[in-house]
């Protein structure tokens, strides 16, 4: 057979492969990643298509360049706490410059090789860490999954989770059908509005940055030429938000009128009469280019709009869909049968969730997205990055690159263990992951790590090659481009409840257990990291994870237990070291020799012993040459000190058991390596 037909062969066997495995495996990813995409993107408090970007660039771009080809790239739930610090602090539209910088760092770091060092964290720290996101994530999405907001930091969340229990358990008010169309069909006009609104709000931040975050005061000219920008787009835009809620306000009065009178309505429509004068207000402002009053109303009628919503939700009834979600996630999980295992859970959940939403017309809110994903793309602004606070944008970029590097390379290593094909090349993944950053960064999307979730369902799917990532990359992609108005169709405490059930898992009680095996030291540095990251935030609480980390390695190499024991009757005296006789604990050593009785014959007993120094062994040779001066013995078992520290030298012919120093002896330059 010739090269080329044996070419031709191998391509045929490689396309093969691909459709046989990784087609199928792609398809099972896809369904995984669709509802954790916009799960996490809740979660972080960015818009739906966020997370659906990132998990499109996950595949495609991370997937193509990826030195680990099985992982599965995306947005993922261990960095939520971070992005929702973030976009609280800057604002929407500064998430995307600061995942832009993490991702330059992660692919400046790839292309130094410094793959490796972000591998260099101490697992109780990891796990830590991933429980008290896992904390985080479920103290505040227990408030999404019945229709309510976080309240801002992981304390209060977790609080306040007894007030959103007492909202679910609320009594229902499930009226007639037209009664819950009418409810279901407002709250998605007004959820539609909202994202409008917040939308107009971020464009308009662009143009016309806040007074409060220039660094110089602008002048009356200065004020002039930003407010005669090209506001009139923007101004129709708000007016025509203002028109439409003014139409909700009709029609809620209608109701109001023609449904059995309530108190709830009579705020509901309250509630409207207000958003309506706000909307009007900033659509004023932004006429008349009343510079400084553009912003400030601006936040007033996003509030208003937050505020109507408010009182239109149904937090019982969104508390049933999600306890509904976890439901079937734990039921699906235990008793489907095993080939049907291969359809994720939370899919199942959802889209039962969903049916019964739509079939019951449920009024609650539902997923946002816009039926073109690329309005929902925010591309850096000249106008935000001439007033962003650079040394805080950096410090963030830099805490979201080094802990989506180390969730990235772990994920890496722990999928290497569930197959037997090619080895992570980390430095070319930490790479692959800068790559896509910027991307995301660029597109203004959350930021992507490698998934364990994801990866894992890859594997167990079937994926051979890097096929199985990009294809689900391009599912993604199909899917939001061109069914969107399914995604509409999601209540969004069914998703906010995936990541309650993702929370409850990330904690994983069964890792205490396993870090028990290695001492309590482990287990209270879990402990500290998690209470930390709870108590302030994440970066503290990982800082803190690894100071005690350090801090127990330094205790470790620095501690040295002696015990001097004398046998009665006898000239015969044993000191045990246990630990590490380091230059640092010399004192510790000289003052139990001092102790040794003149003419004793002292055995030292190694076997405790984790690590000698040369001052040690210095220290205890010049001691037996003043202790044969008394006529004493210094008896030392070189053959087992061999063993534990130069395994091969054992080997390899070791020394006679013992060396016994004596009166008159002359005692050499001996040392571990003898």
């Amino acid at each position: 057979m010739s090269s080329t037909q044996e070419m031709d062969q191998e391509q045929e066997t490689a396309v093969g492969s691909i459709i046989k495995h990784d087609l199928l495996a792609s398809v099972v990813v896809f369904l995984v990643a669709l509802p954790l995409c916009m799960g996490i993107a809740i979660a972080s408090g960015v818009p739906v298509a966020a997370g659906l970007i990132s998990g499109i660039v996950g595949g495609l771009v991370v997937g193509t360049l990826a030195g680990c080809p099985l992982q599965v790239s995306g947005p993922a739930a261990g960095l939520t706490v971070i992005v929702y610090e973030v976009v609280q602090r800057f604002g929407l539209e500064m998430l995307g410059t600061i995942v832009l910088i993490a991702g330059l760092m992660q692919a400046v770091a790839g292309v130094l090789k410094l793959g490796q060092w972000f591998r260099a964290v101490s697992p109780a720290v990891i796990k830590g860490m991933l429980a008290g996101i896992g904390v985080l994530i479920f103290a505040s999405q227990f408030h999404v999954m019945v229709d309510d907001k976080p309240k801002g930091s992981g304390i209060r969340n977790l609080v306040t989770i007894p007030q959103a229990i007492w909202k679910g358990l609320a009594i229902p008010e499930f009226n007639g059908r037209e009664d819950r169309k009418f409810r279901t069909e407002m709250l998605r006009t007004v959820g539609d509005l909202h994202q409008r609104q917040v939308n107009l709000h971020e464009r308009v931040a662009e143009r016309v940055p806040h007074p409060g975050n220039r660094e110089k005061p602008e002048s009356s000219d200065a004020l002039v030429e930003i407010a005669t920008v090209d506001l009139v787009d923007l101004a129709t835009e708000q007016s025509q938000i203002t028109k439409e809620l003014s139409a909700v306000g009709v029609r809620l009065k209608e109701f109001e009128t023609e449904s059995v009178p309530s108190k709830k309505f009579t705020r509901i429509n309250e509630a409207a009469s207000l958003a309506i004068l706000q909307s009007g207000a900033a659509a004023t402002a932004l006429q008349q280019n009343n510079i400084e009053e553009i912003l400030p109303r601006q936040v007033q009628a996003v509030a208003s709009l937050e505020d109507l919503m408010s009182h239109q939700k149904n937090h019982h009834l969104a508390a049933y869909l999600g306890i509904l979600t976890i439901a079937v996630i734990l039921l699906w999980q235990g008793a489907a049968p095993k080939p049907l295992k291969v359809v994720p859970a939370p899919l199942i959940a959802v889209v039962l969730a969903t049916l019964v939403a739509a079939l019951l017309a449920v009024p609650v809110l539902y997923v946002e997205i816009p039926n073109n994903l690329w309005s929902d793309v925010r591309f850096p602004s000249l106008t935000v990055l001439s007033s962003a606070p650079w040394a805080a944008v950096v410090q963030a970029g830099l805490m979201i690159a080094v802990v989506a590097s180390a969730e990235t390379l772990l994920c890496a290593t722990a999928v290497d263990q569930m197959h037997q094909g090619p080895r992570t090349r980390y430095d070319r993944e930490l790479f692959a992951q800068g790559v896509g950053n910027v991307v995301c960064g660029f597109l203004g999307a959350l930021p992507l790590t490698g998934v364990i979730v994801r990866s894992s369902a890859n594997v167990q799917a079937g994926g051979r090659t890097r096929a199985s990532a990009i294809l689900h990359g391009l599912w993604l992609l199909i899917f939001v481009a061109g069914l969107a108005f399914v995604l509409r169709l999601i209540p969004t405490s069914s998703l906010a409840a995936i990541l309650v059930y993702t929370g409850y898992k990330l904690v994983n009680p069964k890792s205490i257990r396993d870090l028990g095996k290695y001492g309590r030291g482990e287990v209270a540095i879990y402990a500290a990291t998690v209470s930390t990251i709870v108590i302030t935030d994440l970066l503290t609480g990982v800082l803190v994870g690894i100071g005690l980390a350090a801090a127990k390695l330094l205790y470790t190499f620095s501690h040295l237990a002696t015990r001097l024991e004398q046998e009665q009757g006898s000239r015969r005296v044993t000191l045990s070291l246990q630990g590490a006789a380091t230059f640092v604990r010399l004192p510790a050593l000289a003052r139990e020799l001092e102790k040794v009785p003149a003419r004793a014959e002292l055995h030292i007993d190694f076997s405790e012993l984790d690590y000698i120094d040369h001052a040690c062994l210095d220290l205890l040779m010049n001691w037996a040459k003043q202790h044969e001066s008394t006529g004493g013995k210094l008896v030392i078992d070189w053959q087992s000190l061999h063993a534990r520290f130069n395994p091969d030298t054992a080997k390899n012919g070791a020394p006679a058991s013992e060396s016994v120093v004596g009166p008159n002896e002359s005692v050499g330059e001996s040392t571990v390596s003898q």
